[in-house]
């Protein structure tokens, strides 16, 4: 799935691979996964303004992990 990052300069990131997503962090950072590396790319707080794309889900086992 495509991953849109909007910036606030008004330019745009865009992210094409399969299976990229992304995951909003609670302190405003934003994580772009993308399938087949090992580090996500990182937004700060404040550098980008909007989202679009599939939104990573974490799941936790059954003892809360």
């Amino acid at each position: 799935m495509t991953v849109i990052v909007t910036l606030n300069g008004g330019g745009t990131d865009e992210y094409m691979r399969y299976h990229d997503s992304y995951v909003k962090h609670s302190d405003g950072t934003l994580d772009v996964v993308r399938s087949g590396a090992k580090r996500p790319y990182s937004y700060a707080p404040g550098v980008w303004s909007h989202v679009t794309g599939d939104e990573k889900t974490w799941k936790t086992g059954r003892f809360g992990g």
